[in-house]
């Protein structure tokens, strides 16, 4: 009996020890991360390492900044030294350009009979320190003088106030430096200016050179003035703007010819004024700086504007 016991008891501990129940966990495992793309394999066909290789993001290219090609200037349009810096002449808002005292090639002083046209007759002149407007005076600096100034009867019917006042005979150019604490520069003063220390022809040297000037016509651009400052590549040495072309420009120097007033009584005087540079419809033999257009003080032609000067001693308005 006790044998027997003994085997029952051990075949019911062992039934125990394999049916009992052992509860799953509540939570879910998490499923592993796919660390590489599924490939499926076809018979035939080879898998690329690449394709079995972590998929790495290419790299950012460096940023490229582009830079603005740069070309070569030629050497005709280098600007050259100028005298700096420009004095702003506050009656008018002009810029004026320093000439300094100097030697320079000017008109010969002793010319009899006074040499009309081309002049080749030149003297190196001692001249003192004066001031010169950069550029030719506008319709809008004219109007402050004279508000009934109308620039559309030589414009076409269009209002221009950045346009070089035109049609303005040479005792209304005097009075309006006057008013605007300046004068007319004289002719020895504006051959200085335009040429420097040279004795070029033109400002820039001795051969016409196209976009340096406003001058034969519509051919440059212009069918006819332009406003002053549009050819910065025909600069004088002294960084003086439109000596050639655009409009002539009176200066202050008279020339007495008594015979012509004598032979032409439609003259109000027995005195001439030249006026220099050429305009916009003169040629490049006219557009010289020693070219000498002489005309009467009272004519009110289109192509006539002027400048103003002044001397370095007067008092600053």
């Amino acid at each position: 009996m006790r044998i027997a016991g003994a085997l029952l008891f051990t075949i019911l501990f062992a039934f125990g020890c394999t049916t009992s129940y052992e509860p799953h966990p509540t939570h879910k495992r998490s499923r592993p991360g796919i660390l590489f793309p599924e490939v499926k394999h076809q018979p035939g066909k080879t898998v690329p390492a690449s394709a079995l290789a972590p998929q790495q993001p290419k790299p950012k290219a460096a940023v490229q900044y582009s830079r603005p090609a740069i070309r070569p200037v030629p050497a005709s349009n280098i600007p050259r030294t100028f005298h700096l810096p420009t004095v702003i002449h506050h009656k008018d808002q002009s810029v004026m350009v320093r000439v300094p005292s100097g030697s320079y090639w000017v008109p010969s002083e002793n010319v009899s009979p006074f040499q009309i046209g081309q002049n080749r007759r030149l003297d190196h002149t001692t001249l003192p320190e004066f001031l010169i407007d950069r550029v030719e005076i506008t319709v809008s600096q004219y109007k402050q003088f004279n508000p009934d100034y109308n620039e559309t009867l030589y414009t076409g019917g269009e209002e221009c106030p950045q346009c070089p006042v035109m049609a303005i005979n040479w005792f209304n150019a005097q009075r309006y430096c006057q008013w605007a604490g300046k004068r007319l520069p004289t002719e020895n003063e504006w051959e200085a200016a335009a040429r420097g220390a040279s004795k070029h022809a033109f400002p820039w040297g001795d051969q016409a050179l196209e976009g340096f000037g406003n001058i034969q016509g519509e051919q440059d651009g212009f069918m006819s003035v332009a406003p002053p400052g549009s050819f910065p590549k025909g600069a004088s040495p002294f960084g003086v703007l439109d000596m050639i072309g655009n409009v002539w420009e009176w200066v202050d120097t008279p020339v007495i010819l008594p015979a012509l007033a004598e032979t032409q009584p439609q003259l109000k005087s027995n005195s001439m004024h030249p006026a220099k540079g050429g305009g916009w419809r003169s040629s490049p033999e006219m557009a010289t700086i020693s070219y000498r257009n002489l005309a009467d003080p009272n004519i009110k032609n289109p192509t006539f504007g002027f400048r103003c000067a002044k001397s370095v001693t007067d008092k600053p308005q």
